[in-house]
């Protein structure tokens, strides 16, 4: 039954956000984090209807405190809440206070969680009626792809930039060489084979060598042919394609939820470097994405300096990581967490630079 409703709130809520639906999270939970993630769900007083959703696992967070943190990071970077349009300031706050409470120092962290929309909006009021303490650790943006006319008057003005233009000369240039083509996988049997390809191609790259890639580990990949499936089932995935005759040269996993898509993950044949393929990709993805009568939107969930992304879409979606909680020992934890993540950037840039790395 909760399953269910968790479900329906991720597919109706404020705003979407794949990373906190069943499939993603259930698989992550098996695969990547041994089962101890927790979900807490808020209900209506009727308990048949999901109010708000947080996944949540411990963190250590600077060097003393341990406390838990949402379900945002590497493999999922975005943390907005789920949140019903009906539920109240009440509700989030009894959320926010389970999810606290799994520790003694009653805190919470909230990574990449979206600062534009309305849930945003709603966690300030909750926060600041409710007397909660705050610190935001973080404050970014990264590249979002707007829908509607907006968007597609934004595409069309990316085809008099110098960035678009050297991409054009380079499909030409591949285009000497065999036929170039692209497809949007939707269907499930077919998205399956395309992760396969997908895993293949990334693993042959400089992620294969260096064992970053989804192959190399064997959780990582159990964890993403699971996510990938269940998400595909719900017509919560797709994978684009980029050939040259039929040889895969790139190649994409995008999430979708609500209309609206997330750049999960993207390989290209690295033999083919200096004409761009990925580039190319981008490009025909969005192009595609645009005659979707249903796309609200995509985030490219690049970091905020990511060239490839910021050359094909250029509105940014805002983010902070944000920690809150209650009490002298919560704001202690707090300052603690960010004194001993100022600690860590400060040796980390020292060691780069004792290194002669930028």
């Amino acid at each position: 039954m909760a399953e269910q409703l968790w479900q329906e709130l991720s597919q109706n809520a404020l705003e979407p956000n794949p990373f906190f639906s069943s499939s993603f999270t259930n698989a992550f939970n098996t695969h990547k984090s041994n089962g101890n993630l927790k979900l807490i769900l808020a209900l209506d007083p009727s308990g048949t209807k999901a109010l708000a959703a947080l996944p949540v696992t411990m963190v250590r967070h600077g060097l003393l405190f341990r406390f838990p943190c949402a379900l945002a990071g590497d493999y999922g970077p975005l943390g907005t809440l789920l949140l019903d349009k009906e539920a109240t300031t009440e509700t989030l706050v009894k959320l926010l206070e389970a999810a606290s409470k799994l520790s003694p120092v009653n805190a919470l962290a909230l990574p990449f969680h979206g600062t534009d929309g309305p849930v945003y909006k709603h966690l300030q009021g909750a926060l600041e009626a409710h007397n909660w303490t705050q610190q935001t650790t973080i404050e970014e943006d990264r590249a979002f792809q707007k829908s509607g006319p907006e968007g597609q008057s934004e595409f069309e003005a990316l085809k008099k930039r110098s960035s678009w233009k050297e991409a054009a000369k380079r499909r030409r240039r591949l285009e000497k060489q065999g036929s170039l083509s692209f497809s949007l996988l939707n269907d499930p049997e077919r998205i399956a084979a395309g992760l396969e390809d997908f895993l293949k191609l990334e693993a042959e790259g400089w992620k294969g060598k260096q064992g970053t890639a989804l192959l190399s580990r064997t959780t990582d990949a159990a964890f993403t042919r699971e996510m990938v499936t269940k998400l595909s089932q719900k017509s919560g995935a797709c994978i684009g394609q980029l050939r040259l005759n039929d040889k895969l040269i790139a190649t994409n996993i995008l999430l979708r939820e609500q209309g609206r898509y997330f750049g999960w993950k993207t390989t290209f044949d690295e033999s083919l470097a200096k004409f761009s393929p990925g580039q190319i990709l981008i490009y025909d993805s969005t192009q595609a994405l645009l005659e979707d009568p249903d796309f609200s939107g995509a985030d490219s969930l690049s970091t905020p300096h990511n060239q490839m992304a910021n050359k094909a879409w250029p509105a940014r979606f805002s983010y902070a990581t944000l920690l809150i909680g209650k009490g002298p020992l919560a704001r202690f934890a707090m300052w603690e967490a960010q004194f001993g993540a100022n600690l860590k950037q400060n040796l980390k840039a020292k060691l780069k630079k004792l290194l002669g790395r930028k």
